[in-house]
Parts: structure tokens; sequence; C-alpha cells
């Protein structure tokens, strides 16, 4: 017979595997998930926003998104990698840390209070770029980039923000205080509490909207754009505080929880830019690393990208483009925190591979659902049993959406960092910048490059129109991705004995 003892002890064992985080280490533990809530909850509203200004907006398109990250967000990237390189041999690791956080706060304070509000001002008529399109038909795509200048800015720090300080700077950090010994139980963990950043963000975006839309109600000829544009100013208000405060705990762990966890400095063996590329190559253990993260980027990018762009038709206008990506992210938040803590007791029970291979088997299998119904409306096909094929294609893609990026902060993420901890320092700091940053930027680069070349190759095309080439691609890159892991596995496996 079960006693009531036998039952406590039954759900305390339960509690330790969904919560392995021991009493004495929760003074580590919970201002460390603290700056990871910071720091999603910017990552997530800066990912809507520059959607929402480049994709929404009425003389621009998903379409657009493939080209501005040829020609801006991977030419930054470089050159943030390199100046990152360069500072890592002369300057420890807290002061990078300022000074990255630092300078994406004032160029989100000069977006906010001079090139937003002045845009049309400082953009060129509407009337030139319709112009350029006609007069370079199979570049139509690639003018609004100039047309709507200031947004293309935006987007690409809003994109290197959630490499240099979610992938970079904040795993960084918690790879020198977290051991190899207690990763499996931390990082998982994490999640619990950081993921609530993209709850929240979905409601301050959210809550921000209803209370504007109420504003408008007194003056019925306010149009949605002027919605939008009041929304926004506070939206980047509490991403500037949100920074402050992400500076200021930083400041509090590094002096008062982790001090004699961390190490401020790396050995100044003066390698260079170049040389960080070829540690990716030379190294087999970076060099699948590497390609596990060219291949969710790739893929999540070609999905997204014709996502959004159904997206697009289906919302009608940037508010509620916003409002619904606002919901979409509080829904990846619940749906990561569970993951999480389903990921405490898998990756206790089982392999790193097998933790490692949930996340493609989640974006494999919804992206062959999205393609599907995609193809269904390529062929002309409206309505399925009533409902608008257009519906069905966005609700599909929230579904991958939702199950790839859970899979990813849950999952690929926390595999990804374990595979890094077997290397030295200098490494881990300088190849995971190549990586996690440059190779990340461009790889959805690539998965851009693609899509731009079929676009510009097929006349008055779409991303509706090139779908059958991309689903072919989508195939090869999971195959890559399952083989990338398995020899990832055994790289790790001899390493480790």
């Amino acid at each position: 017979m079960l006693t009531l003892f036998t039952f406590l002890q039954r759900i305390k064992c339960s509690m330790k595997l969904l919560f392995p985080i021991k009493k004495s280490e929760l003074k580590l533990f919970v201002p460390i998930s603290l700056l990871m809530l910071l720091i999603l909850f910017n990552t997530s509203i800066f990912k809507t926003l520059k959607d929402t200004l480049m994709i929404a907006d009425k003389n621009s398109g998903a379409e657009v998104v493939n080209f501005l990250k040829i020609f801006i967000v991977v030419p930054l990237s470089f050159l943030f990698v390199f100046l990152y390189s360069k500072a890592c041999n002369w300057v420890d690791n807290r002061v990078i840390f300022y000074y990255v956080i630092g300078f994406f706060t004032l160029f989100f304070l000069i977006f906010t209070l001079y090139l937003y509000p002045n845009k049309e001002l400082l953009h060129p008529s509407p009337d030139h770029i319709e112009y350029l399109k006609l007069l370079y038909p199979r570049l139509k795509w690639v003018m609004p980039i100039y047309g709507l200048w200031t947004y293309s800015l935006f987007y690409s720090f809003a994109d290197l923000w959630c490499s240099m300080c979610l992938s970079l700077l904040f795993w960084q950090f918690a790879n020198q205080i977290v051991s190899k010994e207690d990763s499996r139980r931390f990082y998982g963990s994490f999640a619990i509490i950081g993921y609530l950043g993209l709850i929240f963000a979905g409601y301050t975006v959210k809550t921000i909207f209803h209370l504007e839309r109420s504003s408008v109600k007194l003056n019925r000829n306010i149009i949605h754009d002027s919605l939008f544009d009041s929304q926004l100013k506070w939206i980047l208000f509490i991403t500037v505080i949100c920074n402050i405060c992400i500076i200021g705990l930083y400041f509090l762990i590094t002096k008062y929880v982790a001090h004699d966890n961390v190490k401020y400095t790396v050995k100044k063996s003066k390698l260079s830019l170049m040389s960080s590329f070829k540690v990716i190559f030379k190294q087999k253990q970076v060099m699948y690393i590497m390609l596990l993260v060219f291949c969710y980027n790739f893929s999540i990018n070609i999905v997204e990208t014709t996502w959004k762009a159904q997206l697009r038709k289906f919302a009608y206008n940037k508010s509620n483009f916003i409002l619904y990506i606002g919901t979409i992210n509080q829904i990846v938040g619940y749906t990561t925190i569970a993951l999480g803590f389903l990921s405490n007791i898998l990756f206790q029970r089982y392999s790193w591979l097998s933790c490692a291979m949930i996340t493609p088997i989640f974006a494999g299998f919804t992206s062959l659902l999205f393609l599907t119904f995609i193809g269904i409306q390529y062929y002309g096909i409206k309505y399925i049993f009533g409902i608008s094929i257009i519906a069905i294609c966005v609700f599909v893609g929230i579904a991958h959406n939702v199950l790839s990026k859970s899979g990813k902060y849950v999952f690929f993420d926390q595999t990804k960092e374990m595979a890094y901890m077997s290397l030295s320092d200098e490494i881990k700091t300088k190849g995971k910048a190549a990586v996690d940053v440059a190779g990340s930027r461009l790889s959805k680069s690539l998965s851009g490059q693609v899509q731009a070349l079929l676009l510009i190759l097929i006349p008055n095309s779409s991303q509706l129109k090139i779908f059958p080439y991309l689903g072919i691609i989508l195939c090869f890159i999971f195959l890559l991705w399952f083989w990338s892991l398995r020899k990832l596995s055994q790289t790790m496996i001899n390493v480790n004995k």
C-alpha cells in the first residue's frame, strides 16, 4: 500500500527531474535566468518590429528581406565580428559586454528620437521608388531597401542584436560560469525563467496596442499607420530601459554573485578574424557546429519568409501584423517553458544526440506540412472546406514557427553550447563569434541569395511562385542537418574518451 511518506518522496523525485537546481545554486541560477529573460524580452520585441516595418509596409514585402540580408545584414555581421575579435585581444569580457549593449542602445535611441519621426523627410518619395521598379522590373524587390532605408537599417541592427547579445554574449557568459557537468541541469532550466521574456514581450506589444487603439476611438480619422507610429515610440522606449537593466544586472552578477567563476580575459594570442574562420574548417567539432547553425538558419529563413508573405496578406496593415506577431511570441514563450521542464528530464535520461534531433524533427515535419498547403495554393485552390487557403497557410506556418523556435531555444541552443564546452577558451570565444554571428548571418544570407536569384530569374515572381524550387532545396538541407548531428555526436564521444 502506498503510504503518504512514499507518495511525498515520489513527488519530490519528480520535482527534482522537472527542476533539478539545488537550493544552494539558486543565488547563481536566478540572476542569470533573469539576465536571459531581459535579453529575450528585447530580442522578441526587436524581431517583431523589424518584420513589421519591412514586411508589412505597403511599399515593401517579405521578398525584400532576401535582398536586405545579402546587401546589409551580412556585411554588418562581418564588420561586427571583426571588431569583436579585435576587442577580445585588448579588452576584457565585461567591457565588451557593456560596449555592445551600449552601442545597440544608442542606435535604438537615435532611431526612436530622430530617424523614425523624420522618415518621410529622409526616405525618397514612393513615386520615385515605383518609377525605379518599372524601370528595373527584375530588381523590384531591391528598390524598397533604398526607399525605406531607415527601416532597412533598423532591421539589420535588430537582426544583429539577436546574434550578438543572445547567441554570443549571453551563452558565452553562461559557458564561463556553468561547468560542463552542471550544464545538463542548468541549461534546460534557464528556459523556465528566461523564456518568460517572450511572453512578457507579447503582452507588452498587445497591451500598448490596445491602449493606443482605445485612444483612437476618440478620433476616427486617425488611420492604422498613425496608430502604429505612436505604438512604436513607446515600445522602443521600453527596450531602452530594459537595456539599462541588462547592464545593471550583468554588473551585479559579475561583481557579487559569480565573481570567482568568470574568466574575464582571454589569452592574447592575437588570433585574427581570418584565423577564427579557419578554426571552423580545421577543427571538425567546430565545423559540424557551423553546419548545424547553417541548416537551422537556412531552413527557418526559407519557410519564415514564405509564411510572412502569407501573413502580410492576412493581416492587411502594420497594426494587425504586429498584434499577430505579439500573440505568436506569447505562444512560443509558453511552449518553450513547457519544453524546458520536459528537457530537464530528457537531458538527464537520454543521450546528447537524441535531444539534439528533436529540433530538426519539429522543423522538418512542420515545414513539409506548410509547403504542402502552399503547393495547394500554388495550383489555384482558394478554399478547403470553406476555409481560406491563405488562413490555413498562416496557421500551419504559426505551428512551424512555434515548434521550430521553441525547439531551438530549448534543445538546439543547449546542445550546441554543450558541444562547445570541450574546446579551449580562445576557440570558444572567437570560433563561437565566427559561427554564431557571422556564420549565422551568412547562412541566412545564402538562403536569401537563393530566393533572391529565383525572384530575379523568374519574371513577375513572388514567394508563392518560387516555392517548388524551395521545397526541393529544403529536403537536402534537412538531410545535411541529420548527417551533421551524427558526425558531431561521434566527434564529441571521441574527444571525451
